[in-house]
């Protein structure tokens, strides 16, 4: 896939010819709906996927949440977060492909910042929490997406929606998962729904071990094309 990669003020890391390595941004546009823990989960797996060791790190990921730097901030407590394969990047900038990366997840920040933060991204994966509130914000951004696609990341694919900490015993859950699958049917092109992420302990204290996000991990590697 071709993309122009800018930044804005800042110079280009490489041209669509040259740049080796894909990227994932996991946006969305509220706070606490999971794009951390998704971030991070989607890394891990990706990382084992694509055979990457501790001394060959295949996946980088990039904090580029400036406000609260959370996945940076837990990485940093809990080194054992970064299992083998997968390298913490510093910064907001895209590394140079001279760091032989096959990926670099993007944990975006919320609100206004978050179309700018898609920056140079080939992909976009959009958690959403199914409440209410999630599905009027996920139209919110799917909107401010569309039309600002081409000033922020022309030739940027917006590859899937993924629902997020759903409750299977929740009757409002189940009614907004048939909502936002048909906003997906809906959007132009169709996007495809992730297996939903159920409400864990075990994923909301970063058990990497937990296989909540297994599903919508090898869907999406294949979606991705990586």
């Amino acid at each position: 896939m071709t993309l122009t990669t800018r930044q804005p003020g800042r110079s280009e890391v490489a041209t669509p010819e040259t740049r080796k390595m894909k990227v994932l941004a996991i946006g969305s546009q509220k706070g606490g709906s999971a794009k951390s823990t998704t971030s991070l989960y989607l890394a891990t797996r990706f990382a084992e996927y694509l055979g990457g060791t501790e001394d060959n790190p295949v996946v980088g990921l990039l904090d580029r949440d400036s406000t609260s730097k959370n996945l940076t901030g837990m990485i940093k407590v809990r080194r054992s977060l970064l299992r083998p394969g997968v390298k913490l990047l510093e910064g907001e900038e895209l590394p140079k492909d001279d760091q032989n990366l096959r990926l670099v997840v993007i944990d975006t920040p919320p609100g206004l910042a978050a179309i700018d933060s898609l920056q140079s991204a080939d992909l976009l994966v959009v958690p959403v929490i199914p409440s209410e509130q999630g599905v009027v914000n996920l139209v919110q951004y799917l909107r401010s997406i569309k039309g600002q696609r081409v000033s922020v990341s022309p030739h940027m694919r917006l590859l899937a929606l993924l629902p997020a900490n759903v409750k299977k015993d929740s009757a409002l859950h189940r009614e907004m998962l048939s909502i936002i699958r048909d906003l997906a049917a809906g959007y132009d092109p169709p996007l495809p729904v992730l297996t939903p992420v159920p409400s864990r302990t075990r994923i909301e204290r970063w058990d990497l071990a937990s296989d909540g996000y297994d599903e919508a991990a090898k869907e999406l590697f294949n979606y991705a094309r990586l």
